[in-house]
């Protein structure tokens, strides 16, 4: 799936001293703000990723008519031909662990055309509580 994210830009809050093991304290601590949260959480994402340091970003989608929330930057994510990774949040880690030792490793013909991924968490239109997650990961022709 080919998506432009530079016609959406995507709001971004973060938090530098979160590496890959304290991320689920990063978002529960995002989650306990409750109605005060100044974003929804739609994505998260990572930014250069060079093996296990990285920047995670809680993200939503950018309004450019909203105001920027405090404590929130923005930033351009570049339009990509994405691979979708389904998965839930209890096999997100697993996935994700899947897809940089085994699936990358031996796909052909296609690389990497960025320094970022995105994980995305979207909850169903009938009202229920069951969330679909994904992974998306960009690629490029070789």
């Amino acid at each position: 799936m080919y998506i432009d994210a530079k016609c959406a830009s995507i709001a971004l809050r973060t938090n530098p001293e979160y590496s890959a093991s304290p991320i689920p304290k990063f978002w529960n601590e995002w989650l306990a703000q409750g109605e005060d949260r100044p974003i929804m959480g739609v994505f998260g994402v990572c930014i250069n990723t060079k093996g296990k340091d990285f920047d995670y970003w809680i993200a939503d989608l950018y309004s450019p008519w909203k105001e920027i929330p405090e404590g929130c930057e923005t930033r351009v994510i570049p339009g990509s031909f994405w691979a979708q990774f389904p998965c839930t949040d209890e096999t997100l880690q697993d996935t994700n662990t899947k897809i940089w030792s085994e699936w990358l490793p031996a796909l052909q013909g296609y690389s990497l055309a960025g320094e970022h991924y995105i994980e995305v968490y979207l909850f169903p239109e009938d009202g229920s509580n069951e969330l679909r997650v994904s992974i998306w990961v960009p690629l490029k022709k070789n």
